[in-house]
C-alpha cells in the first residue's frame, strides 16, 4: 500500500499498487469530483501533485490525451486522479474531495 494525503482536506489514502486514487478515495467513502465517473474523458478529477511526483507512475496516453483537451497543455505535476497510480508516497491537492453521505 502507499499512502497518499489530500489537501486541503487532509484525507490520508492507502492506495493499493495498480489502483487509481479516485479509486481508492471512493473505496474509503469519499466523493471526487468528476462528470464522467472515472472514464478519463471530462478532467475534472485532475489533482496537483505537490510532493512525491517521482512516485508517480507514467502517464499513460488516454490521461495525456484529455489533459491536452482539457488543460491545453501537459504537466508532470497536474495529473487525473481517475489515472494516477502511485508507487510510493504522495502529496496532492484537489479542492470538492467530500466523505460520502453514506460513509
Amino acid at each position: 500500500m502507499n499512502h497518499v494525503t489530500v489537501l486541503p482536506l487532509g484525507l490520508e489514502l492507502e492506495v493499493a499498487e495498480n489502483q487509481a486514487v479516485m479509486e481508492a478515495a471512493h473505496q474509503a467513502g469519499y466523493i471526487w469530483p468528476t462528470e464522467c465517473q472515472g472514464e478519463a474523458s471530462c478532467g475534472l478529477c485532475v489533482s496537483i501533485i505537490r510532493e512525491g511526483t517521482e512516485n508517480c507512475a507514467p502517464m499513460l496516453d488516454e490521461e495525456r490525451e484529455t489533459l491536452e483537451r482539457t488543460m491545453g497543455m501537459i504537466d508532470s505535476s497536474r495529473r487525473l486522479a481517475c489515472r494516477l497510480l502511485v508507487t510510493g508516497p504522495v502529496t496532492l491537492t484537489k479542492r470538492g474531495v467530500r466523505q460520502s453521505e453514506e460513509a
